[in-house]
């Protein structure tokens, strides 16, 4: 390997003194276009520091913040290529349409028949009510227990008292509502 072989491994290595490199333009060049150091000449400061050797000629680098592309006289440039054909993007409102009709008619529906059931509309089911406790004056469905409607859980009085999950069955089919009718 020769001399100058040698420096440039050091360099990338790590173990060159940054005197070699400032002596040297060709390795200063390359310092500042591989680790961005801008190496000037060292110049010592005190006589016992001051080389024993000769005087080193230095000459600076020419160095450029341009990028570097190499320039082949009498290549022509790439033709550029034509894009390929992609399928067209569908539209978005024809999937919407039948989706947001679908929320329309659900809270619609919810808002309904949770309406119903607080003026105690679904009384009539009721009868399936077999437990003990169970009083004719029940007539609106909890849907909290709504799994328990063959017992007196299933039940709550009509109209005046109202409960949490009315509350949130209303609230919830109107929010329902709201997102069906603001989509488009």
């Amino acid at each position: 390997m020769s001399t100058h072989d040698d420096k440039v491994k050091r360099l990338l290595d790590g173990e060159i003194d940054e005197a070699e490199i400032a002596a040297d333009p060709v390795l200063a060049s390359l310092a500042e276009r591989i680790f961005g150091l801008n190496i000037e000449p060292i110049v010592p400061t005190k006589p016992s520091q001051q080389s024993v050797g000769p005087d080193v000629e230095v000459i600076a680098a020419k160095t450029s913040h341009e990028p570097m592309v190499e320039v082949i006289p009498g290549a022509a440039p790439a033709p550029s290529m034509a894009l390929p054909d992609l399928p067209n993007i569908p539209k978005a409102g024809a999937e919407n349409k039948n989706g947001g009709m679908f929320l329309k008619i659900f809270g619609i529906t919810s808002l309904i028949v949770a309406v119903a059931n607080i003026f105690g509309l679904f009384g009539f089911l009721n009868s399936q009510c077999a437990a003990a406790k169970c009083t004719e004056e029940a007539t609106r469905i909890n849907w909290a227990g709504i799994h328990n409607i063959g017992n007196e859980l299933g039940w709550s009085m009509p109209f005046p008292e109202m409960g949490i999950p009315d509350y949130v069955a209303v609230t919830c089919s109107i929010l329902v509502l709201i997102v069906a009718f603001l989509r488009k």
